[in-house]
């Protein structure tokens, strides 16, 4: 029996580099601060935008000590005010805590489950100091409006940059957007040093006061044993006398060089790293948009670039036990969406009112995330994303809908496996091949794929009509290569929505006609000449009235009541869904190869029945 993988959240992988760079810190007996640490500060505060960069022992220390060193230099109080997002790890708000600062949670957005700018003015109080937006899972919060507020206001902001690496916005990489940006280098991290965390800053004030920080408090003329090379005497004399001289009430939150050891080696191959998660993540929201019905998925904000720490997944409505079970059940790890309103711990220390977060609310019962990180193969992938369908595929069949995919084979295509591999099967509740020449030799491919072969003459939507077939909707897709395949299962998705009638369109934000056709600008004119006269005599919204490619309803077929057929058919089916104010809507779809002469034939042979179709429409008005 095959082992079942299992598809982890994180990885790390000990390259021969970073093994060279470990034992070159072992040779050289030095574990302590020194070369390797000041090299990984310095090569990671570069690539994020800032001057100075300082190492410690995790993201939650990076963002106390962020914290501790703006409360000493500018004098803040205990109990005054930071706001946090109510959907973060819970470090965010515990650092606050034990800073003895009070976090003030602020709900996130919807679409990207960080602070919501919108909402923060209304928390800002006479005692709020700062603000900490967190770019969650790769993609950096919105930095603009927050940093307007902050500057109104007169607060200083802490980037928690912990989940996020490289990332930029709008041209400015995260850890160079706000006062102080914190990092964490854990396990399952984009960075991985076992333990770790960085500040950035380009505040030289910052930056020694968090270094001080990092070393019990102590004076920052002496952090290294390297301090005191390369002295004069009275610089020397200097420097031991105040070396064990203690300035803050610090901690101890240092590293060795083993961990910047491992930071430097995969420094140098972040870029690849990070666009292989990039592509990992881009091939999951292609495989599981098809379930764009039940699923938010991840989402970039415009003018952002997105690192991929995880895969975020909210479920619409559904709560996510079922599916979190299911993926775990077959070995794909998950996490839950943290949020901060539902923790225990927080139900005597703050009056938390889940109400006042309908945001996090929602994500706390329906959120989780996945991994999409670079060591995933694309064995890996589709495994996931088949994983999925069996658990949508599952939840559809206890739906009352059936679905009928009708493929209408009715002029010669060269190669019908194209198609074949991008059927939704686990979409429809059967697949049906209308055939119009008995001796098309493609049949023996659809009978060895199982497909039912129907034989008809006349028009396909007349026949489906006619024939006496167990359905709520049907798919009518013309097999001849003009479209897209892959576009079959959002317009199944959409009628089991609700609608009536779903068109793919090439004339919609998004469609595109095929190459050859760009300078055909009559075939393009005709359509849109007929579609926008039926839109203002019938009040419609379509963009194509007469795409052969659409979905509709059992009972709306009985729309067909006159002896046209054809593209005639169809106008008239697009006419009747306006006229009768039916659920109608449109997806963007390409087409893939040019229309074949005999279909171009066909559509100008139909000008005149169109034109007498709409006429009578419109007398019946």
């Amino acid at each position: 029996m095959e082992k079942q993988p299992v598809i982890g959240v994180g990885t790390y992988v000990a390259t021969p580099r970073a093994k060279e760079l470990v034992l070159k810190a072992l040779d050289a007996n030095r574990l302590s601060y020194g070369p390797m640490s000041q090299e990984f500060e310095s090569s990671f505060s570069g690539l994020h935008g800032c001057r100075f960069g300082v190492l410690s022992n995790s993201g939650t220390s990076a963002l106390h000590i962020a914290i501790a060193a703006l409360k000493e230099l500018h004098g803040w109080q205990d109990g005054d005010e930071i706001l946090v997002p109510a959907c973060t790890f819970i470090a965010t708000s515990n650092v606050v805590l034990h800073n003895n600062l009070t976090p003030v949670f602020v709900d996130v957005e919807r679409d990207f489950y960080e602070i919501d700018p919108r909402q923060i003015e209304a928390h800002i109080t006479p005692k709020t100091r700062a603000i900490i937006p967190v770019h969650l899972y790769g993609l950096p919060a919105d930095m603009d409006p927050i940093s307007e507020l902050a500057q109104q206001y007169n607060l200083k902001v802490i980037e928690d940059s912990c989940e996020t690496m490289f990332a930029t916005y709008k041209g400015r990489v995260v850890g160079s957007l706000s006062d102080i940006g914190c990092f964490s280098t854990y396990i399952a991290h984009l960075i991985v040093t076992g333990v770790g965390g960085l500040n950035t800053t380009n505040n030289p004030d910052y930056a020694i006061k968090i270094r001080s920080l990092v070393n019990h408090g102590r004076d920052s003329i002496y952090l290294s044993i390297d301090d005191d090379d390369e002295t004069t005497d009275q610089e020397l004399r200097y420097i031991i006398e105040r070396r064990f001289s203690f300035v803050s009430l610090g901690h101890s939150l240092r590293v060795t060089e083993m961990e910047a050891a491992l930071g430097i080696a995969q420094l140098e191959e972040w870029e690849p790293m990070i666009e292989k998660r990039g592509s990992n993540a881009q091939r999951l929201i292609r495989s599981l948009s098809a379930y764009n019905e039940y699923v938010q998925l991840p989402q970039i904000r415009a003018d952002c670039t997105h690192s991929f720490m995880m895969f975020p997944i909210v479920l619409h409505e559904q709560n996510k036990k079922d599916l979190v079970q299911h993926l775990e059940e077959n070995g794909i790890e998950t996490r839950d969406m943290m949020t901060l309103i539902r923790q225990p711990v927080y139900r005597n220390l703050l009056s938390i009112e889940e109400d006042d977060y309908p945001a996090s609310k929602w994500i706390t019962d329906n959120g989780f995330y996945i991994g999409c990180h670079h060591n995933l193969s694309d064995s890996d992938l589709d495994y996931m994303s088949d994983i999925f369908s069996q658990f949508w595929m599952t939840k559809r069949k206890e739906k009352s809908d059936t679905s009928l995919l009708v493929l209408i084979l009715d002029e010669p295509m060269a190669d019908l496996s194209h198609l074949l591999e991008y059927i939704p099967d686990e979409l429809m509740s059967d697949t049906v091949a209308l055939v119009s020449n008995p001796e098309d030799q493609r049949i023996d491919l659809l009978e060895r794929q199982k497909i039912r072969i129907e034989k008809y003459a006349g028009d396909p939507v007349r026949f489906v009509k006619e024939a006496e077939w167990n359905y709520d909707y049907v798919i009518f897709f013309p097999a001849n290569g003009s479209y897209d395949p892959r576009d079959i299962a959002k317009v199944s998705n959409m009628m089991a929505s609700g609608h009536d009638m779903v068109v793919a369109s090439r004339f919609l934000s998004g469609g595109m006609r095929h190459a050859e056709n760009q300078n055909n600008l009559y075939r393009s004119l005709g359509n849109r000449f007929f579609t926008s006269l039926s839109n203002i005599l019938f009040l419609g919204n379509m963009t194509d009235t007469i795409s052969r490619f659409r979905a509709i309803r059992k009972h709306r077929l009985q729309s067909i009541v006159n002896e046209q057929n054809g593209y005639p058919l169809l106008f008239g089916l697009s006419i009747q869904a306006m006229k009768e104010r039916w659920q109608i809507n449109e997806i963007p779809t390409h087409e893939v190869v040019t229309l074949s002469s005999s279909h171009m034939r066909k559509a100008w042979l139909s000008v005149i029945p169109m034109l007498l179709r709409l006429c009578k429409e419109w007398l019946s008005k």
